[in-house]
């Protein structure tokens, strides 16, 4: 893989995962230096759409809701095994929550 470029340590992190699991994926042991950079470029991509996405207001169902708690358990006790869309789905769910706050935080300043 190549070297981190992201400054926050969060996205850097969710933009590894989906490398790594790109890669498993496609089932690339040992990519090249052009094929690493390629997917990080992938990731990255996958990561700025999910937090474009988040920007969006959700309402979750109950069963949609016990769904993606199963797959954010999956991706918190596993990640090496979890796919792209189950990292894409819990990285859309995290922005959410973290979306619910700001009007609190705003609130106390």
């Amino acid at each position: 893989m190549t070297t981190p470029t992201h400054p926050s340590p969060l996205v850097e992190s969710m933009i590894t995962t989906a490398a790594h699991s790109i890669l498993k994926e496609i089932g690339l042991d040992t990519p090249t230096v052009a094929e690493a950079a390629e997917v990080r470029q992938l990731a990255e991509t996958i990561v700025r759409e999910t937090v474009d996405a988040l920007a969006r207001p959700r309402h979750l169902s109950v069963g949609l809701r016990e769904s993606l708690v199963d797959v954010a358990d999956l991706v918190a006790s596993d990640p090496e095994t979890a796919s792209v869309d189950q990292i894409h789905e819990v990285a859309i769910a995290l922005r959410g929550l973290l979306d619910l706050d700001i009007p609190d935080r705003l609130g106390r300043q």
